[in-house]
């Protein structure tokens, strides 16, 4: 009894599952690359932003506080809120631009470094991969 419960268990789990019989693997992967290039491309997007909002914090902030007349004036406090606003905004925008422009490069050259070809000349008949690098 316990061994038909577990062969009925493994073949509705076995039909369950995904398969990938008779799918283009080269496009399932050029959709896992796309996919890819299009995260890091926003991520390029945010530390863009994040670079040009801080770099407008960082020297509005510096000219705020410069322009304080006394120690304890409120102004001088909302020049130091926006310079340290800034500094975490160029912080955290500069390198999400560098790191998503770069791999936005990298994945959205993938697909043309690796392509599957089938020979069907005389002198080479089989399956080629080739990877560029």
């Amino acid at each position: 009894m316990i061994t038909k419960l577990v062969i009925i268990c493994t073949v509705l789990g076995l039909l369950n599952s995904r398969l990938y019989a008779q799918q283009n693997t080269e496009t399932i992967e050029k959709v896992d690359y796309a996919a890819q290039a299009e995260k890091y491309r926003k991520m390029k997007n945010v530390g863009t932003a994040l670079t040009v909002v801080g770099s407008v914090l960082f020297v509005s902030g510096l000219v705020t506080m410069y322009n304080a007349t006394d120690l304890y004036d409120g102004i001088l406090g909302t020049g130091a809120v926006l310079f340290v606003g800034g500094c975490v905004s160029l912080g955290a925008g500069i390198p999400l631009w560098i790191v998503g422009g770069v791999q936005q490069k990298k994945y959205s050259a993938k697909p043309q470094q690796l392509s599957v070809r089938i020979n069907a000349t005389p002198q080479s008949q089989g399956l080629t991969l080739t990877y560029r690098f």
